[in-house]
């Protein structure tokens, strides 16, 4: 069923409950889309950046927005680009299911020509999502100039209610592989699945220290990218952490061994998706496969709680998520010449140049 509704337009939003009630509406299920994420990423990586949020609305009451961040392609060509990295990905098309889709997004494209933007660079977008396919077919409509491009695949591990009859789907090898070093890693000592959720803002702190801790004992901290070795990545995280807590979104993992944590996972959930966002083990329990087992307990007790979906494993896929036989969805990078003469050479001129510019800078960077 559609809802026939005026259309408005906005380039601006400032209601973070407007746009909070849209991602509750919306096939997003990533809590980090809501407002306060964003405003979150937004003061940590590009504060200085202009920021616009191409928006459709009906009275007070949000069809659709598009937020960008205005940058530029392999550091020559203006652009504007979702809000995201590799560090949290806080951008995405929110858009109603429930209204007329196609209208929706051929306004929003209009909004979008409307605000001169020469180039969208959209990065992590899933693109065979009906709300991606709705807005690239409204791109079309308009004549508008696009390139899809494939990226990477993302695991969705599905939750039901059996967690037996989901074991025996695992290959024979991995059900193996798990009983045996479960066993093992018992052998050592008491070990249990310490699932956190809804902490106080003091115990969020503590909680996601423990869980960060665990990521910076391995190969991270070598290479200088955990995120306590990154500065003020762990107080973004911390600020983040709080906001989940506060919904009841937050989701710290730890494998203990004798009170000890040895494999650690933080995440966030919402609409019965867990998003498995940063998993660490420590290196000196390697050979028992810790994170492996912590995945096996996580996924055993939230088939124990009910009401759960699935767990999404948030970046591209593993060799060792893969065991799990998840099911997965494809994650791409989407061009949008906006239809200005400037934006179509921009388009032709970052196809062409943009890989070369960035083997030169790959190049200078060794």
């Amino acid at each position: 069923m559609h809802l026939t509704l005026p259309i408005e337009t906005k380039v601006a939003l400032n209601s973070a409950e407007a746009w909070n009630d849209l991602w509750l509406r919306s096939e997003c299920a990533s809590p980090t889309l809501q407002a306060e994420s964003l405003a979150l990423w937004r003061e940590q990586f590009a504060p200085q950046a202009r920021f616009d949020a191409i928006s459709v609305e009906s009275g007070d009451r949000l069809l659709a927005v598009l937020p960008l961040v205005r940058t530029h392609t392999a550091e020559i060509f203006p652009a504007a680009s979702l809000p995201s990295n590799p560090w949290l990905l806080c951008g995405n098309l929110l858009l109603d299911p429930l209204v007329d889709v196609d209208a929706v997004c051929d306004e929003l494209v209009r909004r979008i020509r409307d605000a001169s933007i020469p180039l969208l660079r959209l990065n992590e977008c899933e693109i065979d999502s009906p709300r991606w396919l709705a807005f690239q077919s409204a791109c079309d409509r308009a004549n508008m100039e696009t390139e899809s491009r494939f990226r990477y695949e993302v695991a969705r591990i599905e939750i039901a209610d059996d967690f037996e009859a989901f074991f025996a789907r695992l290959s024979r090898s991995h059900r193996h592989a798990m009983r045996k070093a479960s066993q093992r890693l018992a052998e050592t000592g008491e070990v249990k699945l310490r699932r956190v959720t809804n902490p106080s803002p003091e115990k969020t702190q503590v909680w996601l220290e423990k869980a960060l801790l665990v990521e910076d004992s391995g190969w991270k901290r070598d290479a200088g990218t955990s995120v306590l070795q990154t500065p003020g990545m762990a107080d973004f995280f911390l600020n983040q952490a709080r906001v989940f807590a506060a919904r009841g979104q937050l989701e710290i993992a730890l494998l203990e061994v004798n009170g000890r944590a040895v494999a650690s996972m933080f995440g966030f959930s919402a609409k019965g998706i867990l998003f498995a966002h940063k998993i660490g083990y420590d290196p000196r329990f390697a050979e028992f496969g810790p994170g492996q087992i912590l995945f096996l307990k996580l996924i055993e007790s939230l088939h124990a709680d009910g009401g759960w979906k699935a767990v999404d494993c948030v970046g591209p896929i593993t060799e060792a998520i893969a065991r799990w036989r998840p099911a997965r969805y494809r994650v791409g990078r989407l061009l949008v010449a906006p239809g200005s003469l400037s934006g179509k050479l921009y388009m032709s001129a970052y196809k062409n140049f943009a890989p070369l510019v960035r083997k030169l800078r790959d190049w200078r960077n060794q």
